[in-house]
């Protein structure tokens, strides 16, 4: 079986039906992509999607038909030292079989790929943009199943804690409730980003957190007290409350202004999404009250894929695709 990896600009017809058809297990690299048509998400000179779709041969026809493994990234090495890569691999799917051979074979194959996408990169910007995390990639929303093949490749260099995956839908939020008496609505203003980034152990970029939507509850004097913002990837994120106002649902609220006044103008399927840490109890319980659901385990990773230059792995993929393929091997 030959692996190929198409690598676009902006994202083919199949690779949005692909990403269309497995919602909502694929909304972070769906998200991703459909995002890159706004200014926070936009589109840039190095904005890869990277695609690989298996194709099985029919005994009655003798030609290529569509098999149901396919692997779709999101790739940008300009953002780094933020996430520069969302992936979506059809294994990840509970309910649609895959071969896990399959999958594990496409994952190596664009990981490859990637590595050698990360060399043009350096070789073109190394004055004008040099790469703070050169020699590695950062993944961002990694379903366990495909964390777990990286780990069994030795190909994980950092990872985040375990997280938990909320998924919501519009249909189920809450209404937008009034204010107590000396708030109001706002948005995140640009000198209130220091003491946004304050507020989280995430090292976020200033730039990007300015031009991400946002939602914000400020006191009459105009000191914001609760926020939230829409990822790049059209999940719900950076969720604070400070904490002299907390036990007063102002979390809640804030979550549920963003997600139904500003995210609705981007997103149109009614789903969406939150990566909450397993440790973190509060952001689970508003995410809870916003009848959000616990679908599957995420980490957020720093991979090395030069690691696949490497012998070992790279016969391990030759195995796989020999064996796919039914070529004999030793």
């Amino acid at each position: 079986m030959e692996i190929i990896i198409k690598d676009d600009p902006t994202p083919p017809d199949e690779v949005l039906e692909a990403l269309a058809h497995h919602m909502p297990y694929s909304l972070p690299a769906s998200r991703r992509i459909q995002f890159m048509k706004t200014s926070a998400g936009r589109q840039t000179a190095h904005s890869h999607i990277l695609s690989t779709f298996a194709t099985s041969v029919s005994s009655s026809t003798s030609s290529p038909t569509p098999a149901p493994e396919f692997l779709i990234a999101y790739l940008d090495f300009s953002r780094g030292p933020n996430t520069e890569m969302w992936l979506y691999s059809s294994i990840e799917h509970p309910t649609i079989p895959s071969s896990a051979a399959v999958c594990e074979a496409q994952l190596l194959a664009l990981l490859k790929h990637v590595a050698g996408l990360e060399q043009e990169y350096v070789k073109l910007n190394s004055v004008s943009a040099p790469r703070e995390n050169q020699g590695t990639v950062l993944i961002a929303s990694l379903h366990v199943k495909v964390w777990e093949l990286l780990q069994k490749h030795s190909l994980v260099k950092m990872q985040s804690p375990e997280h938990l995956k909320f998924l919501f839908k519009v249909a189920d939020l809450p209404g937008v409730r009034e204010l107590p008496e000396g708030l109001v609505w706002a948005s995140v203003r640009a000198e209130d980003i220091p003491l946004v980034l304050s507020r989280t152990a995430i090292p976020y970029k200033a730039e990007l957190m300015k031009a991400l939507p946002s939602v914000a509850i400020q006191t009459s004097a105009g000191v914001p007290i609760a926020w939230a913002f829409l990822g790049p990837d059209g999940s719900l994120k950076t969720l604070h409350c400070e904490e002299e106002y907390r036990g007063r649902g102002l979390a809640k609220a804030v979550s549920v202004k963003l997600l139904r006044d500003r995210a609705v103008d981007l997103v149109q399927d009614g789903w969406y999404h939150a990566d909450v840490a397993v440790e973190n109890l509060q952001s689970q319980g508003v995410c809870r009250s916003l009848k959000g659901t616990v679908e599957w385990s995420l980490y957020c990773t720093c991979l090395d894929p030069y690691i696949l230059d490497h012998a070992k792995t790279r016969d391990a993929l030759v195995y796989f695709i020999l064996k796919l393929s039914g070529a004999p091997f030793l």
